[in-house]
């Protein structure tokens, strides 16, 4: 949130630019702490966690902060050198976002040096701030050491910055990794790859070390769009983070096979679609199905292993899921009936739009042999709660229908999780919008 000021901050384009080298500001410590001085006419305080890419909503609270500024520079004081070249007399208030920010760079390039900079924006290559700059100046040495040894595995330094004091060379860091539960293979893998993979991964979480250990194992390129920066693993497969996590000791039995090679064919054919749409479809519809199957199938013992040939493809993968999920559970009318609670049953949302809500094991197995998917799989989910699924239907000269599941997201809030017409196929827009009217009615 923007700061109250009784002036205005003019970034039009009209402000006169002035090159770089002659911005007039600089970074000063004193007693009190480390300030950003413009031309010796204004000061404002930094804290040590400001980061050193000042955004522009930073960049305008820093020339809020030095335009309210009432430091004035003593009469003692003395011109330095770093500002001999500089237009001293250049405004604060005429300065644009743009000259904010690339003064700011200056400033920091000449209190720390370039190198010191570069250096720690690969060591903490995500929020660097002011504290780090001067933890990475002050082992600069022994940091630039190690990256000269390893550039890509530069992230792994900042997760234990007590090493620094001595660190003579990588194997401190992989004998903690290897602690955590990395394996030999997996750190081996990791030496190859970009900075930018090694960077995405929260090393404190045991679910992100058990997905790269996972990704080491498929020995292939993983684009790093494809690693979530807040669960490190491949969109749609965040269930197999469990099973991952108590197998990562024993990655060659067949099961884990089975999992190495599903994923790759579902990352493959991922990777074939260039249209953002398909790819979300894929993520968020297709593959919990086939992780869902992958799971299933490695945990039962008394049924004859699925093998996964190398001549499958991900067509093969959609075609035996659809079969586990409507064969092998094993759901049929014959079974006996259970019920849950309902939240709306049914009703309209308008002129020729209804729903009704399936609250029951045998309404799911209706719908499923009705819209051809595999909806009864989610009995457990809706029994406990956590989801509850409609179907939506809209008539006219030619009939619509969905099926949606709504998640919860609250105690009493939800939101759309899936909508899906026949066959799991895309739906129209007015289904769509028709399921937003269900989801207001449930909220």
């Amino acid at each position: 949130m923007r700061p109250l000021l009784d002036f205005e901050l003019n970034t039009a384009s009209s402000i006169p630019r002035v090159k770089s080298p002659r911005l007039p500001a600089r970074l000063v410590s004193t007693r009190t702490g480390l300030y950003f001085e413009w031309g010796m006419k204004a000061r404002a305080k930094l804290a040590e966690s400001c980061r050193i890419v000042l955004s522009d909503e930073a960049a305008w609270n820093l020339k809020a902060d030095l335009m309210r500024s009432v430091w004035r520079a003593p009469p003692s004081m003395q011109l330095p050198d770093s500002l001999l070249d500089t237009q001293l007399d250049f405004p604060i208030e005429a300065a644009s976002l743009n000259d904010i920010q690339r003064a700011w760079t200056i400033a920091i390039r000449r209190r720390y040096g370039g190198h010191v900079l570069k250096l720690a924006l690969r060591v903490v290559p995500k929020y660097t701030t002011l504290l780090d700059l001067s933890q990475v100046a002050a082992f600069k040495t022994v940091l630039q050491d190690r990256l000269g040894e390893n550039l890509s595995l530069a992230p792994l330094l900042a997760q234990d910055r007590g090493m620094w004091r001595n660190l003579p060379n990588w194997q401190m860091v992989k004998n903690r990794m290897l602690a955590q539960g990395m394996s030999q293979q997996t750190w081996r893998w990791l030496t190859r790859q970009k900075t930018a993979y090694i960077a995405r991964i929260n090393w404190g979480q045991l679910s992100h070390l058990s997905w790269v250990n996972f990704h080491a194992a498929l020995d292939r390129k993983i684009p790093i769009s494809w690693v979530d920066k807040q669960t490190a693993a491949l969109l749609g497969f965040g269930g197999l983070s469990t099973w991952l996590r108590r197998n990562h000791e024993n990655l060659n039995t067949v099961a884990a096979l089975n999992i190495l090679r599903g994923t790759r064919l579902a990352l493959e054919r991922r990777e074939s679609n260039l249209k953002l749409e398909h790819r979300r479809e894929l993520e968020l519809e297709e593959f919990p199905l086939i992780a869902d199957w992958l799971l299933g199938s490695a945990a039962s013992a008394t049924k004859r292993p699925v093998i996964i040939s190398r001549n499958w493809t991900y067509d093969t993968l959609m075609a035996r899921q659809a079969h586990w999920h409507l064969v092998e559970l094993d759901l049929d009318l014959g079974r006996q009936n259970v019920f849950w609670p309902e939240i709306l049953g049914m009703g309209n949302l308008g002129d020729n739009i209804e729903f009704i809500e399936l609250n029951s094991l045998n309404a799911l197995l209706s719908e499923a042999k009705k819209m051809h998917h595999c909806v009864p799989s989610y009995i457990d989910r809706c029994m406990a709660g956590d989801i509850c699924i409609f179907h939506l239907q809209i008539k006219g000269h030619t009939p619509q229908r969905g099926t949606v599941e709504l998640r919860r997201v609250g105690a009493k809030a939800w939101q759309i999780s899936q909508l899906k017409g026949p066959c799991n196929a895309p739906v129209s827009s007015q289904l769509w919008s028709a399921a937003h009217l269900l989801l207001s009615r449930a909220n």
